[in-house]
């Protein structure tokens, strides 16, 4: 036999408000008497139930709905109860006219009547049905026998109710309220069949504070199935006890909380077609059909047909893992730990939530949820499997990393996106450097290591979205680990033309402009560098029909093609356009002006000799490393060619720029004035040189 002891207030209402105070130690027994023996004489503390006239066994209905709310109770706690027959035990549940017109218990209780359960006799409860009147009745007097109180009144350890918000038949069977905020003084408004068909969510928890909780069932994978026609629920295929017996029709409804120890669990409802509302958070509600929700009265509803049951002491063991929609239209929210969501057909909307989720939308126009920006998160794309895979960057990492199919868009915190717009695409994987474009960014990864940097602009990840008809279509990583990386504009055929750092931040453009047409000479030198023909001309590189190349001496080519001055590496093939304050060379603007020779020179730069054809005059330019004019290097912009800068380059250019038909200063006209050390002073044709004595050359 059980002892009753006393039970303390946790301080939490939502718990306090349910406990009586005491609750049995020990295992504790119930029975149905069948003759008034079988109790105590005298039964002191009662009111004489036994001895009453109209003393009877309860019905074998009320006898089934009492085993069902003990088995009830068993799932969920770790209480010992037993059934003893018909003698004597703790909870002895009988009929007697003194408990008319309905039910009332007893709380446990070292005394004769304490735990007993008494039907009245003037409502017919051989009509208990799972989800009536009756067989909740039932459930609600073994509360009571047990050690749960009325959720609406004061008292217990805590003296006081259970909050408001949650004092009615959808979180307590406890409770004389139909709904929140219904009247305790009018009676239930439930519809037939439409109360609660289990112990409910501040029920379980409350009887967990008295009993512990059961991680033992259900603690296997657990698959739950429910019948949209009769409302029967299925447990790994195997049918619970029905609402109404089975009949369907307004007996179809399903108003249930589940409790599940552990194991990875599943709500399956690939069976319906309506448009469900999953929810697997505790103390949640999902709605599986309109239908089958209990009405409640006064136009009021129940919030779900299935509630998920509260964490214990925020042990996860009992969290629900999976869900499966329908085909209808539904919406799947996931809880804190990795989850498993099906859409399945339909228009689905699923949020997964914290923890590391699975989501797959199945057939239809399916969106995946996420809380934080687009900017928020990482996203890769596997192109073999069609599974796209978010890193959420936010610190503690609030939706974890989930791996997504069939979704159709994402929606973000600060707008919706097409998937199909963050497809991971290689653009080009030429020469050293490949372009991938995954989640909406460019990535430029070294072909060997399939890694690189993203690229940037002002620091900030460039996003497809934010640069409409622009495209990157070419990059290639170059001298000092920056990229060259070419835009072409899909709506006008123009292009642009960064430099970016080894980060793969923008710096500059290369071209003339920032837009440029495809003939521009600053793109067509790119192309064999990036090796393909960016501007679809035909030709990597200037077309070769075109070139001219006017002097091919030293390290330095000179080439002239569609009017514009290429200062070319010999070995590589390649090299900048000849610039002045920034802009290409075209060589219609300078007239009888031509370019004979360059050579690329210490530091990068260059030096460039342009003829008059007119007049015979020279000039001398000096060039950064980019082509581009920084100064003239003879005494006047327009020199003889007689001037001694012009003789002096001749040397490093290679050859007689000035047809005297000697290559420097004429041997035979100079004149040594002094030769110590390493300069020696020539004085030829009125000039002084400043001459280095090991090379023979100087200005």
């Amino acid at each position: 036999m059980a002892t009753a002891v006393y039970v303390s207030a946790t301080n939490n209402a939502e718990i306090d408000g349910l406990l009586s105070g005491v609750k049995w130690s020990g295992t504790i027994t119930y029975s149905f008497p069948d003759a008034p023996s079988d109790y105590s004489n005298p039964y002191s503390g009662g009111s004489g139930e036994p001895t009453t006239s109209g003393f009877a066994s309860v019905p074998t209905q009320i006898q089934a709905a009492i085993n069902y709310a003990v088995g009830l109770i068993l799932s969920y706690t770790n209480a010992n109860i037993q059934y003893a027959g018909t003698n004597g035990a703790d909870l002895m549940i009988a009929q007697s006219s003194a408990a008319s017109p309905t039910a009332y218990a007893y709380y446990p209780g070292n005394y004769a009547p304490g735990g007993d359960i008494w039907f009245g006799t003037q409502y017919n409860f051989s009509l208990a049905k799972l989800g009536n009147y009756y067989f909740t009745t039932a459930l609600h007097e073994l509360g009571h026998a047990i050690g749960l109180k009325h959720s609406q009144e004061a008292g217990g350890p805590g003296n006081v109710a259970v909050p408001s918000a949650h004092d009615s038949s959808e979180y307590t069977v406890m409770s004389y309220r139909s709904y929140v905020g219904a009247s305790t003084t009018g009676g239930y408004t439930n519809e037939a069949y439409g109360y609660s068909q289990t112990y409910m969510a501040n029920d379980i928890l409350a009887l967990q504070t008295m009993y512990g909780a059961d991680y033992t069932t259900q603690s296997s994978s657990t698959v739950y199935t429910w019948n949209p026609t009769t409302g029967q629920q299925f447990i790994n295929g195997v049918g619970q006890l029905a609402p109404g017996g089975g009949v369907g029709g307004s007996a179809n409804r399903i108003y249930e909380t589940v409790w599940d120890g552990g194991g990875i669990d599943t709500y399956d409802l690939s069976n319906y077609t309506t448009n469900l509302s999953i929810n697997l958070n505790p103390g949640a509600s999902s709605v599986f059909s309109s239908v089958q929700l209990a009405y409640l009265g006064n136009g009021h509803y129940a919030s779900g047909n299935v509630y998920n049951a509260y964490l214990y002491n925020g042990d996860a063991r009992s969290y629900i893992d999976n869900a499966t929609g329908g085909s209808g239209n539904d919406t799947i929210i996931g809880n804190a730990i990795a989850n498993t969501l099906n859409g399945a057909g339909g228009n689905d909307t699923i949020t997964g939530g914290a923890g590391s989720d699975t989501i797959n939308g199945g057939s239809g126009t399916d969106t995946a949820v996420y809380s934080g920006s687009r900017a928020n998160y990482t996203i890769s794309y596997n192109a073999a499997t069609q599974t796209f895979t978010l890193v959420d960057l936010r610190s503690g990492s609030p939706d974890g990393t989930d791996t997504v199919t069939g979704t159709e868009y994402f929606r973000f915190g600060d707008g919706t996106v097409a998937s199909s717009s963050l497809v991971s695409t290689t653009i080009e994987a030429f020469g050293s450097t490949s372009v991938f474009r995954s989640g909406g960014n460019y990535y430029l990864n070294n072909i060997s290591t399939g890694t690189g940097p993203t690229l940037k602009y002002q620091g900030n990840v460039v996003d497809t979205a934010n640069y409409s008809t622009w495209s990157v279509i070419a990059a290639e990583q170059v001298s000092g680990g920056g990229y060259d990386v070419v835009w072409k504009n899909s709506a006008n055929g123009h292009y642009s033309v960064w430099s970016t750092d080894s980060t793969g931040n923008f710096v500059t453009t290369l071209a003339a402009a920032p837009e440029v047409l495809g003939s521009d000479p600053t793109l067509k030198a790119l192309e064999p560098t990036l090796q393909q023909d960016l501007n679809g001309d035909g030709a990597i590189g200037i077309p070769a029909g075109s070139l001219v190349t006017i002097e091919a001496l030293g390290s330095t080519s000179v080439v002239v093609s569609g009017g514009n001055y290429y200062l070319t590496n010999i070995s590589t093939g390649t090299g900048p356009t000849l610039k002045y304050q920034g802009n290409v060379v075209d060589t219609a603007n300078y007239t009888t002006w031509s370019v004979i020779a360059a050579e690329q020179v210490s530091g990068g730069g260059y030096d460039v000799v342009w003829k008059n054809s007119a007049n015979g005059h020279y000039s001398v330019w000096s060039t950064d490393s980019g082509g581009n004019f920084v100064t003239t290097l003879a005494a006047a912009p327009e020199v003889l060619g007689s001037d001694p800068t012009l003789k002096a380059l001749e040397p490093t250019l290679q050859q007689d720029l000035n047809g005297d038909g000697t290559i420097g200063v004429p041997i035979a006209s100079p004149v040594t004035i002094e030769a110590l050390g390493s300069t020696s002073v020539v004085v030829s044709g009125g000039n002084y040189y400043l001459t280095n004595i090991s090379t023979g050359v100087g200005p």
